[in-house]
C-alpha cells in the first residue's frame, strides 16, 4: 500500500480494527510504510477521539469485546462466509435434527438450509428462523428473551428448552478466540446458550473466518477439545492453526 495522508490513513486503520479486532504498530508502519513513531502518534489520536482503544504494541478496536452491530456483520465478508458454510452443509446428513446458534455466518447457513428439505432445526436466532420460514424443514424456536446484539432468544426459558433435547449436529458461532483455548463470545446469556447444547450433540462444529482467530472476546464457552469441527478460511495464522490442531480437527476453506 503506498503512503497515505494522516486522514486517510486513520480511517484505513478503523477499518482494519473493525475487520480483524486488534493490529500491532510493526504490521501497520510496515502496510503504511511510515515510521512505528508515526504509527504511534496516528493511534494515539483515535484513542483520544474514541475511535480505537490503544493497548502495549498495538490497538484494539472499540468493538473488540462487543459485537458490532447486526446489520454490519450480516454484510461483512459474505462471499467468504457462504464459502465456509457451503462446507459446513458437507456435515450434515439425511433427516438430520440440527441446532443452530445465533450470528451472521450462521443465518448464512440458515439461509443454505431453507432450500432443502427434510430437517428438524432447532435455534435461538430469530434471524435464522425467519430466513427458514418458507423451507420444508420442521422449525423449532426456543423462546427466551431477546438479545438486540444477536438477534438470539437467550435466559432461563431457552437453555430449559435446550437441555430437554438431543441433536445431531450443533453449529455455533465466536465473537473472537485469541488469547483463549477454545471458542469465545462477549455476552454471558450467549456463552451458556452454548455450553448447553454441546454435551447434547452428537457433532458440535464452530463456524468461524479467520479474523476471529486475532480478536478477543470475554468469555471462552468451551474447550476446543469439545468441538469435533472448526471450519476456517486458510488465512488463519500458522501458530494459531498448529495449536487447535492439536485439540480438534480444523476443516481449512
Amino acid at each position: 500500500m503506498g503512503k497515505l495522508i494522516a486522514a486517510e490513513r486513520h480511517k484505513e486503520i478503523i477499518r482494519l480494527l473493525n475487520s480483524n479486532g486488534s493490529v500491532k504498530i510493526s504490521q501497520l508502519a510496515k502496510q503504511f510504510q511510515v515510521s512505528r513513531e508515526t504509527i504511534r502518534r496516528d493511534l494515539l489520536h483515535l484513542n483520544e477521539i474514541g475511535a480505537v482503544k490503544k493497548s502495549h504494541g498495538g490497538a484494539t478496536s472499540v468493538y473488540e469485546l462487543q459485537p458490532l452491530p447486526w446489520e454490519s456483520r450480516v454484510r461483512e465478508k459474505l462471499p467468504l462466509k457462504e464459502k465456509l458454510c457451503e462446507r459446513a452443509m458437507e456435515f450434515i446428513g439425511d433427516g438430520n435434527v440440527i441446532f443452530l446458534d445465533s450470528g451472521s455466518t450462521i443465518f448464512c447457513l440458515a439461509g443454505m438450509l431453507s432450500k432443502k428439505s427434510g430437517y428438524t432445526i432447532v435455534t435461538t436466532s430469530l434471524e435464522a428462523a425467519y430466513a427458514l420460514v418458507h423451507s420444508s424443514n420442521k422449525v423449532i424456536l426456543t423462546g427466551g428473551m431477546l438479545n438486540p446484539n444477536s438477534m438470539a432468544a437467550e435466559g432461563f426459558q431457552a437453555t430449559s428448552l435446550i437441555n430437554s433435547l438431543k441433536v445431531d449436529i450443533a453449529f455455533l458461532g465466536t465473537n473472537g478466540f485469541e488469547q483463549h483455548k477454545g471458542p469465545a463470545v462477549s455476552d454471558f446469556q450467549d456463552a451458556q446458550t452454548k455450553q448447553a447444547i454441546i454435551p447434547n450433540a452428537r457433532t458440535n462444529v464452530v463456524i468461524a473466518d479467520s479474523s476471529k482467530a486475532q480478536a478477543s472476546s470475554l468469555i471462552q464457552y468451551t474447550s476446543w477439545h469439545d468441538i469435533d469441527h472448526l471450519i476456517i478460511d486458510n488465512d488463519i495464522p500458522g501458530d494459531v492453526l498448529s495449536n487447535i490442531q492439536e485439540m480438534t480437527d480444523v476443516v481449512l476453506v
